[in-house]
């Protein structure tokens, strides 16, 4: 009876982790004999509560996942910086092109300019594992952005064009809610990205620019979605607009090819033509953020992208208070200069 009391005993430790009970090892990797907790009965207190409770001892890590709206504000109020917002209908390629640029910075420079820091990096890590051979797919995949608030992804990059150092903070959010504006325009006030973006990137689906059916529907939406940004307010004077071609890989294969390249430089004649008053320049671009073939290289056009963010910053938003008005006509003097002779 006395052998079984002792080993019942002994089969505790006073590590609330340790499953010594169960396993028979110390959870540090000890003998038994040399481990300091083994054989003791748990204590209550401050230990179990930091494991268990509210009070838990540590540092608090950043996630590193997207950030939300006050996060990113945090990022611009640290330094220089470029908002940029990305729109397009479902499936154009937002988040590929998000991911492309972070993906070429795996390798090195990128139009000479260097990668410094990211608070983002499970963001980009978990958006760009579909598209790697690790995902085991047959083709590059992208999950496509959930509906909701917008997400930002941040960069810091410095060199060349980015100077010492520059955050990029890139908007990404689900196509539905930019489509859904031409159907309410007063729906632009309450994507935040816009309000504070220092330049437009609006993406055209090179798929559907090829195909038959949905070309035309293409069109109108990218001038919908335009217009009603316009009439809500958020098409700001001076910004500047990236026009972007994208799975260009798709374009160069399809029977379609010329007539794709056409429909793309009519859309950026329209896009210039009906806001080219607001806008302080419209530029286009085409690129293969993630072609399905290797006939085009990975992140083909994105460079060019990049250099287009870093040097293009909105016109600073400027208010004109009304002149206050006085009943005393003193109050109303306005003061004369004063000559001053240096003679």
């Amino acid at each position: 009876m006395a052998d079984t009391e002792n080993s019942a005993a002994v089969v505790v430790c006073a590590n609330p982790v340790c499953r010594v009970a169960e396993t028979g090892r110390c959870v540090d990797g000890l003998e038994l004999n040399a481990c300091p907790q083994y054989g003791r009965k748990a204590e209550g207190g401050s230990h179990s509560a930091e494991l268990t409770g509210a009070g838990r001892a540590g540092i608090a890590l950043p996630s590193a996942d997207t950030l939300t709206l006050a996060e990113a504000s945090s990022v611009l109020r640290a330094g220089a910086s470029r908002v940029i917002a990305i729109i397009g209908p479902t499936d154009s390629g937002k988040t590929s092109l998000i991911a492309s640029l972070y993906d070429l910075f795996q390798a090195g420079p990128v139009a000479d300019i260097e990668f410094a820091r990211s608070r983002t990096l499970q963001a980009f890590e978990y958006t760009c594992h579909d598209a790697r051979a690790a995902s085991r797919r047959g083709t590059p995949h992208m999950n496509r952005t959930p509906r909701g608030k917008v997400r930002f992804y941040h960069l810091d990059v410095g060199g060349g064009a980015a100077g010492e150092r520059l955050a990029l903070v890139l908007g990404d959010r689900a196509g539905e809610e930019y489509r859904e504006l031409a159907d309410d325009p007063s729906r632009a006030t309450t994507l935040n990205e816009l309000g504070r973006a220092d330049s437009l990137t609006v993406l055209v689906d090179g798929e559907r620019l090829i195909d038959s059916g949905a070309r035309h529907n293409l069109h109108s939406e990218i001038i919908l979605i335009l217009q009603a940004m316009r009439d809500g307010g958020s098409l700001r004077d001076g910004l500047p607009l990236a026009l972007v071609l994208t799975k260009l890989d798709a374009v160069q294969a399809s029977p379609n090819a010329k007539r794709g390249a056409r429909d793309f430089g009519t859309l950026l004649s329209e896009v210039r033509r009906l806001f080219g008053d607001v806008l302080s320049e419209v530029r286009e671009f085409q690129i293969a953020a993630s072609p399905k073939v290797d006939t085009v290289p990975r992140g083909t056009g994105v460079p060019q992208i990049l250099l287009f963010w870093l040097g293009s910053a909105a016109l600073p938003v400027t208010t004109e208070l009304p002149s206050p008005t006085f009943e005393r006509a003193f109050a109303r003097l306005k003061p004369l200069a004063v000559a001053v002779n240096d003679g």
